[in-house]
């Protein structure tokens, strides 16, 4: 989906009150139907304002090749207890 595409998918969201209210209850959707595939980690959220915007928080690198460390490990395991400290 191109720029155009992008803003075709929201010009109902302003200009239709059904198409408001399906955008602004699941706006991830919206954009899917109008051919924007998002990956399923990444979410979208609307809220009403005064000013159309669009932010962006990007999450922190990954290293898709890397290794868990066994810490990570232990946690995804089970291996995490009451009173154990879960740091990256």
């Amino acid at each position: 989906m191109d720029a155009q595409g992008f803003l075709a998918a929201l010009t109902p969201a302003v200009t239709d009150a059904d198409a408001r209210e399906r955008f602004l209850t699941d706006p991830k959707a919206v954009l899917a139907a109008a051919g924007l595939d998002l990956p399923e980690w990444f979410t979208v959220t609307a809220r009403e304002g005064d000013a159309a915007e669009l932010i962006i928080t990007v999450p922190g690198l990954r290293d898709l090749d890397g290794d868990l460390s066994d810490k990570q490990l232990a946690a995804v395991t089970g291996g995490v207890g009451p009173g154990d400290v879960y740091t990256t």
